[in-house]
């Protein structure tokens, strides 16, 4: 990476769970792009969803049920019933303004068991939240992250990016002792005139809000809101914007709630299929969106309770656990602000 293009600070000590992977701070200069196989490939999921231990010591009576519900929801050939409720796990309210959580945005595994990394509009901090909704560490980040900190992705060498929107940025924070954080601009990168042509006009509060990570290849994933919604295609070592790729109708981005103009992309996750799920806040959608085919389908952030179908609102945060199969999603509702829990549905 260019020394020239970023800044580099050092800020207070804080010290992570000890299942934290620490990083080397010279990791990032050393990433690896691998051949991606991609020849043949399927959307295949989990098909016995198996929760946390974490999540398991709830008790919850309806889980059994719930995951019953799961193996027999009606989905049918290859197209996704937007219709389709989801099978709630568990909610869990995370709203803390004690510990400038408040306003929670982006949401990513993280490499310690039972935690998920989050950020917040509120204040310039990195913050640990568990599986169950209670946060855990939170580590101050110096000034020069700003407070309008929308995405998180964690990486292999323990990493984490994050974005920052007005400054049209990707940060880099190493969670060691001490904090190192590293800041990326966008309009650094090579190949970014492509980008910027169609960003003539897009509005300040409508820049970077998601981010995420392929671990095979080390590619980074970032989504422009909207006006006009974009995908830019990021290579490993952050020095090189590969592709810049529309989010428009005609690629499936359609809601029945709000047209085109107001339809925005809030979050974002990437599967092992290799296919990204991209959340919409105003949709209330997640949007699986196919990077060969350019092609997306759509799920309603729906979910039965109590026999009524409910919305999850203000959706701000996606993040995906194949391995246990689940699907978490976090929303931005100042005090009502919650961690949802769902089967990965079989699609």
């Amino acid at each position: 990476m260019n020394p020239n293009k970023q800044d580099q600070v050092k800020s207070s000590k804080r010290i992570l769970p000890t299942s934290q992977t620490s990083c080397d701070t010279n990791a990032i200069k050393g990433c690896v792009t691998h051949t991606r196989k991609s020849k043949g490939r399927k959307r295949v999921f989990p098909s016995k969803p198996e929760v946390s231990r974490r999540l398991c010591k709830f008790g919850r009576p309806a889980l059994a049920a719930s995951f019953l519900a799961a193996a027999f929801l009606p989905w049918s050939g290859s197209a996704f019933a937007k219709n389709a409720d989801l099978v709630l796990v568990d909610r869990f309210k995370v709203a803390d303004k004690s510990k400038g959580f408040s306003e929670p945005s982006g949401l990513s595994l993280s490499n310690a068991e039972g935690f998920l990394w989050s950020v917040s509009d509120a204040e310039p901090k990195l913050h640990l939240l568990g599986v169950d909704g209670v946060l855990g560490n939170s580590f101050q980040l110096p000034s020069l992250a700003g407070s309008d900190l929308e995405g998180v992705a964690s990486r292999k060498d323990g990493s984490v990016l994050l974005l920052q929107e007005t400054d049209r940025s990707i940060l880099v924070v190493h969670p060691t002792d001490p904090i190192q954080l590293t800041r990326v601009p966008l309009a650094s990168l090579k190949g970014y005139p492509a980008a910027a042509e169609l960003l003539v006009g897009n509005p300040l509060n409508k820049g970077p809000e998601g981010i995420t990570v392929d671990p095979d290849t080390g590619r980074v994933f970032v989504v422009i809101e909207g006006q006009p919604r974009l995908l830019l295609v990021v290579s490993p070592d952050l020095t090189e914007i590969q592709e810049v790729i529309p989010l428009d109708r005609g690629s499936g981005f359609v809601s029945d709630r709000v047209n085109d103009d107001e339809l925005d992309v809030s979050g974002l996750a990437w599967s092992v299929s290799g296919v990204l799920w991209i959340l919409s806040d105003k949709g209330r959608q997640i949007f699986l969106y196919d990077p060969e085919t350019r092609t997306a389908d759509a799920i309603e952030l729906t979910y039965m309770k109590n026999g009524d179908r409910k919305v999850v609102k203000h959706p701000e945060g996606i993040a995906l656990d194949e391995a246990k199969g689940l699907l978490y999603i976090l929303t931005d509702d100042a005090e009502k602000s919650r961690l949802y829990v769902f089967n990965i549905p079989e699609l």
